[in-house]
């Protein structure tokens, strides 16, 4: 390593060792590599569903899909059920995951492995209860939307508290009591302790977990138009991502209403004045977000310009369809970027800079604004250039922000692929 990395680097692979070498971080590395093949089908069938299929998509209009597609329909309903029934659990496996690794190393049995993640599971599922249906003694419902992808981070940190308090009751066992006998307390004790944890959440608070916290996302960045609030709205969003709470970025009161304004003004009046040039989707929407939220898309292309990591690149053509699409989840989830301290350094810090440098631009007047609607799945380094109506100085500047932020990703990109070949060979060796 030494040969290949110096100074800076040297540095941040040393660090990103140490944190890879956790068990607490080992276990959140193995659940999240285990459920990769899921979320990336489930991506597919999403992206195919949304850009393909509905009227709404890029390919659907550009490629007059109706036209030849058989049982249009019948392919809507099957791809829908497909991405609900893998993406919708993401949060589910992840909890259930995490708990299994974390006792995986305490004990030999089966059979308290698993019900360490069921254990998990029960625990996600009564912090995603519907509030009023306990209340009022109505018959329980869930919380579904809650479980999906916008819910690994709670997945994660129940699948901590659960994995490390069922392995501490193991370390702890009476060796003279009967094993039956120790199985049913544990597990009692365990379920009377962590559900009524979640009873008194749903007591004190009106929302789901993971409802307050794609709400921190929201409350300080109203109708953000100064530099100022559009870095930080993308600073929390990236974080939010980089942490687990994935799927669509958190909505910002009022930018429906300015997008209209943008482009009723653009079809009533000749040239392209707009009464919004400055706004969310303008400057980070369609600039910054190229892939995905966190420049994903110039991620991926660093991705295929490091040649030593073999499984970067594996992870890297497995996922291009989507983060084409602008769906990032299967590259987040396999590389894995969640919870990478040294990925979390260009993850936000590309997009910072392209949001930067695309406010200067609009401000100055070198670009016009977006202000046609984007279909879904529009490929992100087109997105500038169809929203401002075929816009070249849009275009260009949405080529140059992705260079830029490949090279930001590239070297942090080949330090990570440094950094998990030594942790995967102390893996092999122990």
């Amino acid at each position: 390593m030494a040969e290949q990395v110096s100074g800076l680097g040297r540095h941040l692979v040393d660090c990103e060792i140490k944190f890879r070498r956790n068990r607490q971080m080992r276990a959140i590395y193995c659940a999240l590599r285990l459920i990769f093949p899921l979320i990336l089908v489930g991506t597919l069938a999403d992206f195919i569903n949304q850009a393909w299929l509905q009227r709404s998509g890029y390919y659907y209009q550009t490629l007059h899909v109706a036209k030849w597609v058989f049982q249009l329909k019948l392919c809507r309903q099957y791809l829908g059920l497909l991405s609900a029934g893998t993406l919708g659990m993401a949060a589910i496996l992840v909890a259930f995951a995490v708990s299994f690794y974390l006792v995986a190393p305490a004990t030999p049995v089966i059979a308290n492995r698993l019900m360490a993640g069921i254990i998990a599971i029960i625990v996600l599922k009564t912090l995603n209860v519907n509030r009023a249906t306990v209340l009022n003694n109505h018959p329980v419902q869930w919380l579904s939307n809650n479980l999906g992808l916008s819910g690994i981070l709670v997945g994660v940190l129940v699948g901590l508290l659960v994995g490390n308090g069922y392995r501490w009751l193991i370390n702890h066992q009476d060796a003279a009591q009967h094993p039956l006998a120790q199985s049913v307390g544990g597990i009692s004790l365990w379920l009377i302790v962590l559900t009524g944890l979640g009873f008194l959440w749903l007591k004190t608070q009106t929302v789901g977990l993971t409802a307050a916290l794609l709400a921190l996302s929201r409350w300080p960045f109203q109708l953000p138009q100064h530099l100022g609030a559009l870095l930080g709205f993308g600073l929390l969003t990236g974080l939010c991502q980089w942490l687990g709470i994935l799927g669509p970025i958190a909505s910002v009161g009022g930018q429906s209403v300015q997008a209209a304004q943008n482009l009723t003004a653009v079809l009533d009046h000749s040239g392209w004045q707009v009464p919004h040039p400055v706004t969310l989707h303008t400057v980070f929407d369609v600039y910054a977000a190229s892939g995905g939220p966190g420049m994903v898309l110039a991620l991926l292309l660093a991705i295929f310009l490091v040649n030593h990591n073999v499984r970067q690149r594996q992870i890297g053509w497995y996922c291009l369809i989507p983060t084409l699409g602008n769906f990032n989840a299967p590259l987040l989830v396999g590389l894995p970027v969640l919870f990478s301290p040294l990925l979390l350094v260009p993850f936000l810090l590309a997009p910072l800079v392209c949001t930067t440098l695309s406010w200067g631009c609009l401000v100055l007047h070198w670009v016009p604004a977006a202000a046609y609607p984007l279909a879904n799945g529009t490929p992100g380094i087109l997105q500038a250039y169809l929203g401002t109506g075929g816009s070249l100085a849009a275009l260009t500047l949405s080529v140059v922000e992705l260079a830029l932020s490949t090279a930001i990703y590239y070297p942090f990109v080949k330090w990570a692929g440094i950094a998990e070949e030594v942790v995967a060979h102390e893996t092999t060796i122990s």
